[in-house]
């Protein structure tokens, strides 16, 4: 018996067929790359400014009964850093490792060149959204700070 032959164009049917779920699947990739990557970037710019304010709360720790700006002693300025980092955690922040925000106090970035410059830095970690489906649990990112008390005004901060 012969088979009736079919019109024309007709002879591939069904051939996108296999194609689909793969392109379907590059495309869910390709979405979870673009989501991910920016909730990574969002992730960044987030432990930049918990380290910039970590930071912030250690440069207020003065010592108001010195003759010069000067900090307190090392350890009092690092339990202000990592209080800050743990008090951002206990308010929801996905810091890791809150008790090690800081990192140390420097004379680099002091006009004067003294120990006030207080730098930290802070990890966080976020759940993925689409990229589980490839194995990929979390992001990471991590960002530095630095900040320093300031003394009076000058001509330009008054202007």
């Amino acid at each position: 018996m012969k088979r009736p032959r079919l019109a024309v164009g007709h002879e591939e049917e069904g051939s996108i067929a296999p194609a689909v779920p793969v392109l379907a699947l590059v495309l869910l990739l390709l979405a979870g790359l673009v989501l991910d990557a920016s909730r990574q970037l969002a992730a960044r710019a987030r432990a930049v400014a918990y380290a910039e304010e970590a930071a912030r709360a250690g440069a207020a720790a003065v010592d108001v009964d010195a003759q010069d700006l000067v900090l307190l002693p090392d350890a009092q300025v690092r339990e202000r850093v990592d209080a800050y980092c743990r008090d951002a955690v206990a308010a929801g922040a996905p810091i890791t490792g809150p008790g090690a925000c800081f990192t140390g106090i420097t004379g680099q970035g002091d006009p004067y060149g003294r120990r006030i410059v207080v730098t930290t830095h802070v990890e966080v970690v976020l759940p993925t959204t689409l990229l589980g489906i490839v194995g990929v649990r979390e992001l990471h990112a991590a960002g530095d700070a630095r900040a320093r008390p300031f003394e009076g005004t000058d001509q330009e901060d008054a202007t």
